[in-house]
């Protein structure tokens, strides 16, 4: 059996521009907001800022997008069953004053979606601890985890495979 090309492309390699058969009428890769997979290309997958997935583009975002596509890019090469789904997660951090933000983590449709319990950090609240999460905590985690593939928590959601093996989760 042939194995798929697996060709990874950054922002410097290519741009996208109207008109352009990979885009949107924006001009953002156009795919499905749930896998993440282009819509009329089956062997394109997008994660970040240049997809139209329609959320915050922000680097919560692309920690979850990112188990989401490698998963889904495993599906296609027939190494891994079912599909993953994007739930639009994102989170911004607003400083409200020093030393205190509110962490705002939502998903499509801006239902608020907290990785955290509300008694720990409340995103609805300016909290102190939360300014020390993103102030101390979570850079270490994104230079020396995230960006090196080294992500334990950011598992996918998978679609229900019973559905996709009648067909009708497709």
């Amino acid at each position: 059996m042939d194995t798929p090309e697996v060709k990874h492309i950054d922002a410097h390699e290519v741009e996208l521009n109207f008109g352009s058969p990979l885009a949107d009428p924006a001009a953002w890769l156009d795919v499905d907001p749930v896998t993440l997979r282009h819509r009329v290309w089956k062997n394109i997958h997008a994660l970040g800022d240049v997809a139209n997935s329609g959320n915050a583009k922000t680097a919560a975002a692309a920690r979850k997008q990112g188990s989401v596509v490698a998963h889904n890019v495993l599906a296609a090469m027939g190494k891994a069953q079912g599909s993953a789904r994007y739930d639009g997660h994102g989170s911004c951090p607003l400083t409200v004053e020093r030393g205190k933000i509110v962490l705002a983590e939502f998903t499509y449709g801006g239902k608020i979606a907290p990785s955290f319990p509300s008694w720990l950090i409340d995103g609805t609240r300016p909290s102190r601890l939360a300014w020390l999460l993103k102030e101390g905590i979570l850079p270490p985690l994104y230079w020396r985890g995230m960006l090196k593939g080294r992500e334990w928590l950011a598992k996918p959601e998978l679609a229900d495979l019973s559905r996709q093996a009648s067909g009708s989760g497709r």
